[in-house]
């Protein structure tokens, strides 16, 4: 996905057709920003009634994406289809000769070890004029000439359409009024009738929320007028399709539809009550309603968007949905200030690999072995993902040296290992922890407080400890197969990782690779439980337990992709030494140590 960013554009160059019936291409840079708009005789207004190729981007600021697209319309029968992403979905919309409708979305599941094409295909309907318009364009009939601007591509026209509701109407919650600002610029092709879309923007105001609240955008970068090869606007699903569903979401096979309505899409009414129902939600008065759909909103765009790439992750709503990002930093727990990448690397001891890497496993996984405890949730009011992962470390570590797997104590780190550094519910770099439990040990789930997401007098007491450990090991940085080794040899893992994209947020499943995430160690912020790895189709992954409970992800758990150290999964892994006689109540002695 590309985020929305400033773009160089090619100047309006336009190659007027050879005669009225051929094609005309145009290709376009952004309106100049002092360009002098003018107002002579009105010209007439413009329709979009010949067949057409688009090539177009949509920006969605407030959602964060921009998705690419090219569209193919036939004016006489309506069919279209649309490939999003250089293909990676294409809708199909099939017009019968009985004048119904079937709408069909085809996309690449590249998210298991076999790419499957997944097809949802709408049951036939009677075909409205909507269903029949081109995709990506409004319709124009309530648009009013607003001016020509002169560009250095020549004169642009801008035409321009407002809708505005009380409060409660046209999408907003109760007492929100919202305001709808059309406007789309065009140029005339040779013929000076039939019009070239430039761009299309829609501004939203809310009386609650303010001026500009909402909106997108299209960039139309390439126009080509003519009929179309018959077999472009074909589809044999017989043939196509692996797997095949059907459905009534026509947002699965009409996804532009919304980015060209007059208002917002209804389907979001309903939408958001379900999301309050679902996540037991009460919100404080109109204000926070209007925000906590606005979110909902733009994270379902994204989601949405993200899941026509046709990538190897799968993403889908979770209770992050109606978060601002602000709601959201206590879940980053790892603090970096002061830590470098000297310090990172420092431990107590040295890494025991096994040599023969060579020889490790296509896939490996703790759980497998009783080795991993269920997922937990730190909660949003606490950022003590720190103290969850060398748990979830040091449980593995003891497993494997007693053949039982117990549950230890995150809230024990949380309230005590202070003195080492630890900062409770703020963020922490996991080595007060390790150091906290050589000296101190850690106590079994039953034997300390339950975790409640705050700080409290440190109450462990001497001689209670269900371990302890003898230092910490740093693996090699940026080394997929160190690490390996490493979760092999000793157990699970913590590995820190950025974690505050919404890719991350709102992942479901498959092999996340996201080149935005961060990878520097300026950059990780949150920290999990490395516990195994797996390779799909060529590529290695890791397969990370997070702290955000079994309703984030899959079922707690993230993969993520090895290569190019995707999230910063490689950058600074560690590991406790824990030996048998660490184990049990009493302090080792040095000597033992």
């Amino acid at each position: 996905m590309v985020l929305a960013h400033d773009r160089n554009e090619e100047e309006f160059v336009i190659r007027p057709p050879v005669s009225p019936s051929g094609p005309a291409l145009v290709r376009h840079r952004r309106s100049d920003q002092g360009a002098k708009t003018t107002a002579p005789a009105e010209p007439p207004r413009p329709r979009f009634d010949r067949s057409l190729m688009l090539r177009g981007e949509l920006t969605v600021p407030r959602a964060g994406y921009t998705e690419s697209y090219i569209a193919w319309w036939d004016s006489q029968s309506g069919a279209a289809r649309v490939d999003y992403f250089d293909g990676g979905t294409s809708t199909y919309r099939l017009l019968g000769a009985d004048g119904s409708m079937r709408g069909v979305r085809v996309s690449m599941d590249r998210t298991g070890e076999r790419h499957v094409v997944r097809c949802a295909v709408t049951a036939p309907r009677r075909a409205s004029l909507m269903d029949r318009a081109p995709p990506a364009l409004p319709h124009l009939g309530l648009f009013s000439f607003a001016g020509y601007v002169d560009t250095p591509g020549g004169r642009v026209e801008r035409w321009r359409h407002t809708v505005a509701g009380r409060g409660g109407e046209l999408g907003g919650v109760r007492g929100e009024a919202l305001t709808f600002r059309h406007e789309l610029e065009l140029q005339r092709a040779a013929d000076n009738d039939t019009a070239l879309p430039l761009k299309y923007t829609v501004s939203v105001d809310s009386s609650v929320l303010g001026a500009d609240c909402e909106g997108y955008e299209h960039r139309y970068t390439e126009v080509r007028l003519g009929e179309h090869e018959p077999a472009l606007l074909r589809l044999d699903t017989e043939e196509v399709c692996e797997e095949t569903e059907l459905t009534e979401q026509w947002e699965l096979v009409e996804p532009l539809r919304e980015f060209t309505l007059e208002y917002r899409d209804p389907r979001y009414n309903g939408l958001f009550d379900s999301f309050q129902e679902q996540y037991d939600r009460a919100y404080a008065g109109d204000t926070e309603q209007a925000v906590r759909k606005a979110l909902l909103i733009q994270h379902l765009r994204f989601i949405d968007a993200g899941n026509r790439m046709g990538s190897t992750a799968l993403l889908g709503n979770n209770f992050f949905g109606d978060r601002l990002d602000t709601e959201l930093e206590s879940l980053y727990g790892v603090d970096t200030t002061g830590v470098t990448d000297e310090l990172a690397n420092g431990a107590t001891g040295n890494v025991r690999t096994r040599r023969d890497t060579e020889l490790l496993p296509q896939e490996f996984d703790w759980r497998n072995k009783k080795a991993v405890t269920e997922v937990r949730n730190q909660t949003d009011k606490c950022a003590s993902c720190w103290a969850f992962a060398v748990t979830g470390a040091v449980e593995g570590a003891l497993a494997m040296r007693t053949g039982r797997l117990t549950r230890l104590s995150e809230q024990q780190l949380v309230d005590c290992a202070g003195p080492y550094g630890g900062k409770g519910c703020n963020g922490t770099w996991p080595s007060a922890a390790y150091d906290y439990i050589e000296k101190n040990g850690l106590n079994e789930h039953g034997d300390y407080r339950s975790y409640e997401a705050n700080v409290a007098n440190c109450t462990a007491k001497e001689n209670s400890s269900a371990t302890y450990i003898s230092g910490h090991v740093n693996v090699t940085s940026r080394n997929a197969r160190a690490l390996k080794a490493a979760i092999r040899g000793n157990g699970p893992a913590v590995v820190i990782i950025d974690s505050k994209l919404q890719s991350f947020r709102f992942y479901k499943d498959g092999v996340l690779e996201d080149n935005s995430c961060g990878r520097r160690l300026s950059q990780v912020n949150h920290a999990v439980l490395a516990v195994g790895w797996g390779e799909t189709n060529g590529k290695d992954y890791f397969i990370l337990k997070n702290s955000w409970s079994e309703g984030w992800g899959d079922k707690g758990y993230v993969k993520l992709a090895a290569e190019l150290n995707t999230c910063g999964v490689l950058t600074s892994p560690s590991q406790p030494i824990l030996n048998l006689d660490n184990v049990g109540k009493q302090k080792p002695t040095d000597d033992a140590a």
